[in-house]
C-alpha cells in the first residue's frame, strides 16, 4: 500500500508512507554500544516492513543494509553497532521515499570519564539514582547526599543521630534499603525524607553489609563478610531469613570475605569475593536461584580479565557483568568472559566502592570512589 485517500473538510489529499514516518534514537553512543533507533508512525497508516529500507553508513565510510525488525507492539526498529568512534549515519525509506529525521546522524565517541563529583566528606560507600535522575550518595554518617549528574548539590537525606549508612539500594517505590557501618546492626529501609519504615535481617548471626533487592520477588539478598562468610536471604514483607547460602572457605560454592552480592537478569545469583592478607581468593561464583554453586566466572589477578580486591558487581540491560576492583572497572560478557577495562588509569579509579548503572540505553555508570571522595561517571 503507497498511499492513502485521507479525507478532511473541504480536501482530499494523497498521503505516502514516508510521510506517516519519523525516526527517533539517540544523538551520541559509544564503541561497541547497540543502537537501537525506532521507526515511529505519525499518522494511523498501514505500513508494512517490506515497503521499509534502511541503511547505516559506518563512521568508515562503509554502507551496509539492516533488517527491518518489529517489536511485540508491532512497532518496527532498527538497530546497529559500531566498533569505530566518528559519526555514523542511518537512512531509513518508505516506498523508496525517505522518511522524516532520515539520514539520522549518531556520534559514535569511545567510552570515557564523564564527570568527576566532588564529595564534601571524610568517606564515601555508595551511590544510587533517583527516580529524578539525580545521584544519592551514602557516606558513613547518617546523611545521605543528593547530587545532580552534572556535580551540583541539591540537598541531603538526613536519618536518626547513631545511624552509619553503608550500602543502598533504591527502590522502585522510591524507599532506600541500607546497610549500617555499626557493627551488628540490621538492614533497614527508609523513605525520602529521613524516616525509618522498616528493619530487615535481625535474624542475621553475622552483620550484613552488601545488599541487592528482588522486587519482583520481593526478596532482599545481603552479603556477610570477613568471618562466617555468607549470603543471606529476607523476605521483605516479615523481615525474616528464607535462607542462607554458602558457608565458610575457598571452595567451589564456599565463600570467603564476601564483598558484594546481585542478580542477573534470569536471576541466578552472583557472589563476589575479596581476598584478604594476601590469600589470593578474589573471584566472582555463581549460583542458581535456589542457591546451588554453578560454576566460577572471574578468578584472580591482577591482569586485565582477572579481579584482585574487588568491591562491587553490578548487571546491566544485557546481561553483563561490572566489577570495580582495587584500581580499575572492567566488563565482562555474562559468562565470564573478559569484554573491556571501562576506565583508564589516569581516570583515578583508587578504591571504588558502590557501583550504580544510571543509564542502560546509554551505558552509563556511576563510581563511589573512595580512594579521593568523588562520584565518577562513565560512559562504557
Amino acid at each position: 500500500m503507497t498511499s492513502l485517500r485521507q479525507c478532511a473538510i473541504g480536501t482530499v489529499k494523497d498521503l505516502r508512507a514516508a510521510d506517516c514516518l519519523t525516526l527517533e534514537g539517540e544523538e551520541s553512543v559509544i564503541t561497541d554500544q547497540t543502537i537501537i533507533v525506532k521507526i515511529i508512525k505519525t499518522d494511523e497508516h498501514e505500513i508494512y516492513a517490506n515497503q521499509l529500507k534502511a541503511t547505516w553508513t559506518h563512521p568508515t565510510g562503509d554502507t551496509k543494509i539492516s533488517q527491518i525488525q518489529e517489536d511485540k507492539n508491532g512497532d518496527y526498529f532498527v538497530t546497529g553497532k559500531f566498533t569505530n568512534p566518528g559519526v555514523c549515519k542511518l537512512d531509513v525509506s518508505a516506498d523508496d521515499e525517505p522518511v522524516n529525521q532520515s539520514p539520522m546522524t549518531i556520534k559514535v565517541e569511545e567510552g570515557r570519564l564523564v564527570n568527576t563529583i566532588k564529595i564534601n566528606t571524610t568517606s564515601i560507600r555508595d551511590v544510587v539514582k533517583c527516580e529524578d535522575d539525580s545521584l544519592l550518595v551514602s557516606c558513613e554518617t547518617n546523611e545521605m547526599l543528593k547530587y545532580k549528574q552534572s556535580g551540583e548539590y541539591i540537598g541531603t537525606v538526613t536519618l536518626p543521630q547513631g545511624v552509619l549508612v553503608n550500602r543502598m539500594y533504591k527502590m522502585k517505590n522510591g524507599n532506600i534499603a541500607f546497610s549500617d557501618c555499626n557493627v551488628n546492626t540490621p538492614i533497614r529501609i527508609c523513605n525520602m525524607n529521613g524516616q525509618l519504615i522498616k528493619t530487615i535481617s535481625v535474624e542475621a548471626k553475622n552483620t550484613p553489609r552488601r545488599i541487592h533487592v528482588d522486587e519482583t520477588s520481593n526478596v532482599l539478598y545481603a552479603a556477610a563478610g570477613w568471618s562466617n562468610s555468607c549470603v543471606y536471604m529476607f523476605d521483605m514483607n516479615n523481615g525474616k531469613t528464607i535462607k542462607t547460602i554458602g558457608s565458610q572457605g575457598t571452595k567451589e560454592g564456599q565463600m570467603n570475605n564476601v564483598s558484594d552480592v546481585t542478580l542477573t537478569n534470569q536471576g541466578h545469583l552472583l557472589v563476589l569475593e575479596s581476598e584478604c592478607f594476601g590469600t589470593g581468593t578474589s573471584r566472582l561464583q555463581l549460583f542458581n536461584n535456589e542457591g546451588r554453586f554453578i560454576k566460577d566466572l572471574v578468578e584472580a589477578g591482577d591482569e586485565d580479565g582477572k579481579v584482585k580486591y574487588p568491591r562491587a558487581v553490578v548487571v546491566d540491560e544485557d546481561d553483563n557483568i561490572i566489577i570495580s576492583s582495587q584500581h580499575k572497572l572492567q566488563l565482562f560478557s555474562s559468562d565470564g568472559t573478559f569484554i573491556k577495562r571501562i576506565d583508564k588509569p589516569e581516570d583515578g579509579i583508587n578504591n571504588p566502592e558502590g557501583l550504580s548503572i544510571i543509564s542502560y540505553h546509554q551505558r552509563r555508570l556511576a563510581v563511589a570512589n573512595y580512594g579521593d571522595k568523588t562520584v565518577k561517571i562513565f560512559n562504557y
